[in-house]
């Protein structure tokens, strides 16, 4: 592993408690693959065997999801005419049977004849027109189909056509976020015209899917501390709820939340837990280890529309890029749980590994052209510090604005920008929606000044768009300033179909640009890890969403056995549940 100059010395003394979480999580990996397995106190995992996929009465899971916990509410509580799935395309048909494009341009559905609200009613062709006219008032604007969509056609009782004014190549990741609602909760509340997506603002018998919100309200930019939903007793769909009750909390630490899912069995049953975290896991006696690959990123925004005026210099961008060792950073940090990346979208979305691969010379000559150790990126910082009249012997002060759970990244930054004198404050927020709101504050020019800005960009839309979009100037979740070139990439990589000769070296062109650019601090890729009591049966896919759906309880569980003891024998250490490697 290259340090380049770093002293090895001091990397050994801060980290040398990491490295051996490390070993030891190698040695119960492989442990736990061969037949020593036992010997150490891995079992295997038997809550697959002792579940049924139907209902248990009584039962009721607890989750904190601290990363846009309310997509995979809205999916356990609406309905769309496709809905996400933890396969290669990214989706799976829901209200809809089947589609046909026209070009890009135009699409038909055919509808189930079978689907109705909460409250009875049935779902049809009307349902779609009339929630679509509420879209266009007050649309969402994180994708192009708020400025794309012209009209809804009902083509007959189940059939509808969607009329777009240019060709989309996207349109079906955006038709996973077209949830329907009933007349009243339309008349009360619409589209709400945010920038996040879905609309969940209160409880009742407004949506379609498996779970009934029965308490609270949560959206991206607002949420209940608690967040409470029944199974819907007169679900229509195949995969129907087989928990009763499930609970999601909003407001806990990622510490709160590890302490009561590895240390109390009846008070969280779910929830994401630090790379730091996983041998406590792995020996807790309520709780076991799950991890996946993933399409997640973490979005390190560079203020350049009002954050320190250094940032608009393309040094400074370059020097704080190539002064964070991306390889330290997994390998360490992460404890290898994900894979570099040389843009802020996951390698492995589809025919993104593809589009870096074909940059391989262009990176080549860039590392070439560029020197990357230590003392010259340092020396960067100080010619832009002597030219504007700063004193080149006090570091360059820049601040970051980052979540509770990314303290452990933000601090090995830290570290790695002080090697080339930048000094990073940080300033630590307790919840997610705290980030969006001063994300959002700076589009508008009402934020309070920061500079750097972390936050979970975990995948929703299935397509890599769910980490582009930040590079769209004048949007909410941007923070670059006008880019002609770069908004016309963005318009051609909507346009264009996945399966389009074109679009892969669309992909390929805007990493390039970007990461020649420096417009956002480019960090590795993590997997999905999570706690998870042992008596829920749990699989992690590659997005962010937790399919409540698919949650699961033995009788073993807290919620179903009652006032009898938890057996010891079932607190023993179970094997690593790995998914999607």
């Amino acid at each position: 592993m290259k340090f380049q100059g770093r002293s090895t010395f001091a990397l050994h003394n801060r980290y040398i408690s990491t490295i051996a979480l490390l070993l030891v999580m190698v040695v119960l990996e492989f442990c736990a693959s061969k037949s020593a397995a036992a010997d150490i106190g891995l079992s295997s995992d038997p809550t697959a065997e002792l579940v049924n996929g139907e209902l248990r009465p009584g039962s009721h899971v607890k989750l904190f999801l601290p990363n846009l916990p309310y997509l995979a509410i809205s999916h356990a509580v609406n309905a769309a005419l496709l809905r996400p799935e933890n396969n290669e395309r990214g989706w799976q048909y829901d209200l809809a049977i089947s589609h046909t494009s026209h070009d890009d341009k135009v699409w038909d559905f055919e509808l189930r004849k079978d689907a109705f609200f909460h409250d009875g009613r049935a779902f049809n062709a009307d349902s779609v027109i009339e929630n679509m006219r509420f879209f266009k008032q007050a649309p969402f604007t994180f994708s192009k189909l708020h400025l794309l969509f012209e009209r809804a056609e009902k083509l007959g009782e189940y059939q509808v056509r969607f009329h777009l004014k240019e060709p989309y190549g996207a349109f079906l990741h955006d038709a996973i976020w077209l949830q329907f609602y009933t007349p009243e909760y339309l008349a009360k509340h619409g589209w709400n015209g945010k920038p996040t997506c879905p609309n969940l603002a209160e409880p009742g018998l407004f949506g379609m899917g498996p779970y009934v919100l029965h308490k609270g309200y949560i959206e991206g930019d607002r949420s209940s501390p608690e967040v409470v939903l029944k199974a819907n007793p007169i679900y229509w769909g195949e995969d129907k709820a087989k928990v009763e009750t499930i609970t999601i909390y909003t407001n806990l630490t990622l510490a709160q939340a590890r302490e009561q899912v590895l240390q109390d069995e009846a008070v969280l049953d779910l929830t994401p837990v630090s790379f730091a975290d996983q041998l406590d896991t792995v020996m807790s006696p309520y709780a076991k280890l799950a991890v996946s690959t993933s399409l997640n990123n973490y979005a390190m925004h560079i203020n350049m529309i009002n954050g320190d005026p250094a940032l608009l210099d393309q040094r400074i961008r370059f020097a704080i890029n190539h002064a964070i060792d991306q390889e330290y950073l997994l390998n360490l940090s992460m404890l290898g749980e994900g894979v570099m990346s040389p843009t802020m979208v996951s390698p492995n979305f589809y025919k993104v590994d593809g589009a870096i691969a074909s940059l391989a010379p262009f990176f080549a000559k860039y590392h070439q052209q560029n020197q990357t150790d230590i003392e010259s990126l340092k020396r960067l910082v100080s010619d832009y510090q002597k030219e504007q009249g700063l004193d080149p012997n006090q570091p360059l002060q820049l601040t970051v604005v980052a979540q509770e759970s990314f303290q452990f990244l933000i601090g090995d930054i830290q570290y790695f920008l002080s090697q080339i004198n930048i000094a990073l404050q940080v300033e630590v927020v307790s919840a997610e929606k705290i980030v969006f709101g001063r994300l959002f504050d700076t589009w508008q020019g009402k934020n309070k000044p920061w500079d750097l800005l972390l936050w979970g960009n975990y995948d929703w839309f299935k397509h890599p768009w769910s980490a582009f979009f930040v590079y769209r100037p004048f949007n909410d979740w941007s923070t670059l300033p006008p880019n002609p070139y770069l908004d016309a990439l963005s318009d051609q990589l909507l346009k264009f179909n996945v399966e389009s000769d074109e679009y892969q070296s669309l992909l390929a062109e805007v990493i390039r640009h970007v990461y020649e650019q420096n417009y956002m601090v480019f960090l590795p890729t993590p997997n999905n890890v999570y706690a998870v009591n042992k008596e829920v049966k749990f699989d992690p896919g590659r997005s962010a969403f937790v399919y409540l759906r698919d949650l699961e309880v033995t009788d073993w569980h807290w919620s179903i056995r009652g006032d009898k003891p938890y057996p010891k024998p079932r607190m023993v250490p179970l094997q690593i549940n790995r998914q999607n490697f």
